[in-house]
């Protein structure tokens, strides 16, 4: 008669590829359902020998999904493929009486172990919990997974787990052993009294030394049932009958072995709290892992401080490699700076010999694209990687991370994939504050120089300046400090100013009122510019104020006094004023006087008379021109540069040609004129147009005048040229002189002189030149070049007089 078929159940809303391909190796019929509902209806149309379930279910939680199928067939093996290991879940499941509980990160061959070894041990696992000894193995097994989510150290998770053993087996000789990453070497953490007991000695376990290890690097158990067939690798003085041998992950292994033999369901026991132990392991060394990333992040937040404490780069540099060795734990650190295109080693780990690091281009090695591409790096096999350019052959995995536009640093490791995430994040923190510290120290220095050059400024400036604090908006100011000028202008000595209220030291009585307007604007971040009296030493004298706040978004409680004495230069003004009334107004009128008396008794007096009389008319003519002249050179200079604006000037050469017509109809001039051509230029542009024409004319020895008037626009220099040519003896050598300077103003004795100064003024107005040229075969040529201008607006030049006079 056949035995019947094996039946396995596979439980999963989502089937993993894994799950299925373990089960496919397994002589049994496997059949897939993806809800809890469907597998318990299955159970009741025929015999299953075991279910096998993920540990998420759609329509059910998994641990009451596996008490309902124990309830319907107590039977029927449970087993739990969760996709990692919890031993919180473990814990629970045991309670509600699952056969089995394998994590998917196991892998195929493991999960397809645990269902076979299920599927053999069903019936025998129900003979050992009827037995009185073992009938509470579950509740034990339950309990010890409490205390293992409980457990705070290695060490505790080690103790339990032999503790447990010790509960479930008769005088197991159990051994808890870890793995050393630096030695490469299983260490005993935790022994069962019985093993401790039998043996005086236990040494560590390295690469291929024992079953023990190949079952660690296999991550597969091992069920030694003849011991003797092995060597172990300590001395155990009574004869050992059977062993299992499990891994703990990467944590390390647990070895069970007793002198009367161990069943299956024993067995399947260890497994189950192999599992549990595993993922409480896993736990410790998360939080292991995030109570020493807290203690990293903490240390580094103190590097920072110790940053702040840096004043140069260099010893940034070099805290960054004390800090990346002492806390971050990298063995090899090195800093490079960019200088010229050049990555230059600034500072590095004892480790290297300077003279064995090249200098290498931003465009080699990982360094290079790190600093290029400006993000960090992790390389896990140097060999593997094109761009690598490592320093020594040893060195098989780099962690670079930028440092701002500045450089880079970088850690190396003679192991591959010695860098992890975690790594990088706490490299890019301190490489964080690393920048940080560098932009304050440039900041820094970038103030220390604005200091001095201010200290400077505030010094030697041969203004007054002073410095007033407000210590309230509304308060009068007090004196901080003032510069020497301040001392020099006003009298005062600086010791006795700090701390006394400004306004009623300099401030006269009648302009306190404008006082107090002037700084109650200032301190609300307002520059203020106004002709004041103030009082020093001396009396009272004229000043042009500028009170500066030191913000100007908001209130200030800083302001700056800038005083520039304009007490000498008002006198003049006002001389000059009643200079140029004389000579422009009475001069001007007596000459007009003389003038007329001069025709008059030119029309009475003899021949040899009247050449006197014609002599005093054209000389009160001139002094008349002059005066004329005089007032609208003034003018000019009045406005200065701010009345340049733009305008045509075609319609201004036009009208000057136009009144040129009237008052010389016996001149020859051609003239070359765009329709429309603009500039940017003084209102007095066309005075000066003017004035070149009248020149022109007037002093030229021809029996007719001849003049050429050419204007272009010239886009390819920024200006307009207008070239006035004619065919007279030339401008003299003094005049010429007196414009470029070469000669003293004394010198300047006719009207002419003036004429070309007006003209020399307008253009340098308008922020352009005048030139003068050889013309062929005599004569000159007046070159007046001026800014051109791109767009119309409204024309001053057009419609203003020629001459330039009120």
């Amino acid at each position: 008669m056949n035995e019947p078929e094996t039946r396995v159940v596979y439980v999963d809303p989502d089937p993993e590829v894994t799950i299925q391909r373990a089960l496919a190796g397994l002589d049994a019929t496997v059949e897939i359902v993806e809800t809890a509902e469907r597998c318990l209806s299955r159970l009741t149309s025929g015999p299953v020998h075991c279910v096998v379930t993920a540990a998420t279910l759609h329509d059910a939680d998994c641990v009451e999904f596996c008490r309902q199928v124990s309830a319907h067939d107590p039977d029927v093996s449970v087993v739990v493929c969760p996709a990692d290991g919890s031993e919180a879940l473990a814990g629970e499941l045991l309670a509600a009486g699952v056969d089995g509980y394998v994590p998917r990160e196991q892998g195929r061959e493991v999960v397809e172990a645990r269902v076979a070894d299920v599927l053999t041990t069903t019936e025998s696992s129900s003979d050992f919990l009827d037995d009185p000894t073992h009938a509470d193995a579950l509740e034990v097994l339950h309990e010890t997974t409490r205390e293992l989510l409980r457990a705070e150290s290695t060490e505790e998770i080690a103790s339990i787990v032999v503790e447990a053993t010790e509960r479930v087996l008769h005088r197991p000789l159990t051994g808890v052993r870890y793995y050393e990453e630096d030695t490469e070497t299983l260490e005993v953490a935790a022994t069962s009294v019985a093993l401790a007991e039998r043996t005086t000695e236990m040494p560590s376990v390295g690469r291929g030394d024992h079953v023990i290890w190949d079952v660690f690097a296999a991550g597969e158990p091992a069920i030694v049932e003849d011991v003797s067939s092995i060597e172990f690798p300590y001395h155990v003085e009574r004869s050992v009958d059977s062993a299992v041998f499990h891994p703990l992950g990467e944590h390390g292994t647990l070895a069970v072995a007793t002198t009367d033999g161990l069943d299956v369901s024993a067995i399947h026991l260890v497994h189950v709290l192999a599992v549990a132990a595993e993922a409480a392991l896993d736990r410790a060394d998360r939080e292991r892992e995030l109570v020493d990333r807290k203690a990293k992040i903490e240390t580094l937040h103190a590097v920072a401080s110790d940053l702040d404490d840096c004043r140069t780069h260099q010893d940034v540099y070099d805290l960054t490699v004390e800090a990346a060795e002492d806390v971050l734990n990298f063995d090899v650190c090195v800093v490079d700076v960019v200088r010229d295109g050049m990555l230059v080693k600034q500072a590095m780990s004892s480790e290297f010999d300077g003279n064995e690091l090249k200098l290498m281009s931003i465009d080699e090695g990982i360094a290079g694209k790190t600093y290029r591409h400006g993000r960090t790096y992790r390389v896990d096999d140097l060999r593997a990687d094109d761009d690598a350019q490592p320093h020594r052959p040893e060195f098989r995995s780099v962690l670079s991370v930028p440092i701002g536009d500045r450089g880079v640093f970088q850690t190396v490791s003679s192991r591959c994939g010695a860098f992890e995430e975690e790594d990088q994040e706490l490299a890019e923190l301190l490489l964080s504050h690393v920048s940080d510290a560098l932009e304050r120290i440039d900041f820094e220095q970038r103030l220390r120089t604005e200091r001095d050059r201010f200290a400077a400024l505030f010094e030697n400036v041969p203004d007054a300046v002073v410095v007033g604090r407000h210590d309230d908006v509304d308060a009068d100011p007090t004196i901080q400090m003032v510069n020497p000028a301040f001392e020099r202008i006003f009298g005062y000595d600086e010791s006795k100013l700090v701390g006394e209220p400004l306004d009623d030291i300099i401030v006269p009585p009648s302009q306190t009122d404008d006082a107090r307007t002037y700084n109650r604007l200032s301190t609300h971040g307002e520059v203020i510019e106004d002709e004041v009296k103030r009082r020093s030493v001396d009396g009272l004298r004229d000043f042009m104020m500028r009170l500066v706040p030191v913000e100007t978004d908001g209130t200030s409680e800083t302001v700056f006094g800038v005083y520039t004495d304009v007490t000498e230069r008002k006198r003049r003004r006002k001389r000059v004023e009643i200079l140029n009334r004389v000579l422009r107004h009475d001069l001007r009128n007596g000459m007009n006087i003389v003038g007329g008396c001069a025709e008059m008794l030119a029309e009475t007096a003899s021949a040899e008379t009247a050449q006197y009389a014609e002599t005093i008319q054209e000389r009160a003519d001139e002094l008349v021109e002059l005066a004329e002249k005089t007032r609208a050179a003034e003018q000019t200079l009045e406005r200065g540069e701010s009345a340049a604006e733009p305008t045509d000037v075609s319609v201004a050469v036009e009208n000057a040609l136009a009144q040129i017509e009237r008052e010389f109809p016996d001149a020859d001039v051609d003239r070359s004129l765009p329709d429309r051509c603009f500039a940017r230029a003084d209102v007095s542009f066309g005075a000066a147009i003017y004035q070149v024409l009248e020149n022109a004319i007037e002093h030229s020895d021809q029996s007719t005048s001849t003049v050429d008037v050419s204007l272009c626009d010239r886009p390819e220099n920024g200006f307009v040229r207008l070239s006035i040519a004619d065919d007279g003896p030339g401008i003299p050598d003094e005049e010429r002189e007196l414009l470029e300077e070469d000669r003293e103003i004394t010198q300047l004795r006719h009207a002419s002189g003036l004429g070309l100064w007006l003209v020399d003024w307008a253009v340098t107005q308008s922020g352009g030149r005048l030139r003068f040229e050889e013309n062929d075969p005599r004569g000159t040529v007046v070159v007046l070049e001026v800014p051109r201008a791109e767009r119309e607006s409204p024309d001053a030049l057009a419609d203003g007089p020629a001459h330039g006079e009120d």
